[in-house]
């Protein structure tokens, strides 16, 4: 989450660009109406298929992907990978759509912990801030925070037009207090959720905007949003970091030590690159679940790090 700028006016979307919005919007549409009800020997069947079939066909989005990969573990991610990976990838989206039609036990019954006792501590306490990569799937681990007495306001990209309708109709379903990342309000409306009690989870590597914090991931240069540490400085919450990973049947929540508080931009950046560090560690275990296709790392000549 980063403090956001003015919301951008919403223009009809025209050309490939549109005709792509209106395909996505029919797959959510689509998605949300059957998702609950494909059998799981099917879904494993579109995963293991989906996952082949993009690889081998390759592209742009697969070599983002890879070279991604390559700098979270230190090596060449080999088609094994690449194809674990998209299909951890398919396994979300699938997963997604299938909550709302997943009962309140069987939401609860998915999800294993580590670190669990310190964040309702905190929760109890003076407030908590989790700061989470794109791994596993954080709308399961926010309806099992919702239905487990620790109600949770985050920030979601703001898409154009219905399909941001979708998401937030989807995620408020779940129990989530959903804020759009254009809202020029969003950190003091973060900031009085954490003192109702609320629990603050921010999506925290992709740098939406391009006014993140510059830190380090395995040594190379990223930039990272500010959200939670400055939505934990200035409300005296505990920051956690969280990473999420899938397991065969259900989800896991690697929910790591406090971050420690420290003042100032130099502090800043600090508790910034804290969670950074939390990241690179457990991603580099288990990378196949870190989802972020997106150009994250930043490149020198010739495709190195900077």
């Amino acid at each position: 989450m980063q403090v956001p700028d003015q919301p951008a006016p919403r223009r009809r979307p025209s050309g490939p660009q549109g005709a792509q919005a209106v395909l996505l919007r029919l797959l959510y549409q689509l998605g949300w109406r059957v998702g609950p009800r494909i059998p799981a020997v099917l879904q494993e069947m579109v995963i293991s298929a989906g996952a082949a079939i993009a690889v081998d066909r390759g592209g742009r989005p697969i070599d983002q992907y890879a070279e991604n990969l390559r700098y979270a573990t230190g090596r060449e991610p080999d088609q094994e990978l690449l194809r674990a990976g998209i299909a951890s990838y398919l396994r979300n989206f699938l997963e997604m759509f299938s909550l709302p039609g997943w009962s309140r036990s069987k939401i609860i019954a998915r999800v294993s912990t580590s670190g669990e006792g310190d964040l309702r501590r905190a929760m109890a306490d003076q407030g908590a801030v989790i700061a989470l990569p794109h791994s596993g799937n954080w709308d399961l681990a926010g309806a099992w925070a919702c239905l487990t007495g620790m109600p949770v306001s985050t920030v979601a990209e703001e898409l154009s037009g219905p399909e941001y309708e979708e998401f937030l109709a989807f995620r408020e379903g779940l129990g989530m207090q959903v804020i759009g990342h254009r809202d020029p309000a969003a950190l003091s409306e973060l900031m009085a959720a954490v003192r109702r009690g609320r629990l603050i989870c921010l999506v925290a590597d992709r740098d939406l905007v391009g006014s993140g914090v510059p830190v380090t991931w395995n040594g190379h240069p990223v930039t990272m949003p500010a959200g939670p540490a400055l939505v934990a400085r200035r409300t005296g919450a505990a920051l956690f970091p969280m990473v999420t990973w899938f397991t065969n049947d259900g989800l896991r929540l690697d929910i790591g030590p406090r971050i420690a508080h420290r003042p100032g931009r130099a502090g800043l950046v600090a508790m910034i690159q804290d969670e950074a560090d939390y990241f690179a560690d457990r991603i580099a275990r288990r990378p196949q679940d870190w989802h972020l296709m997106q150009p994250f790392f930043t490149r020198g000549p010739a495709g190195a790090s900077a």
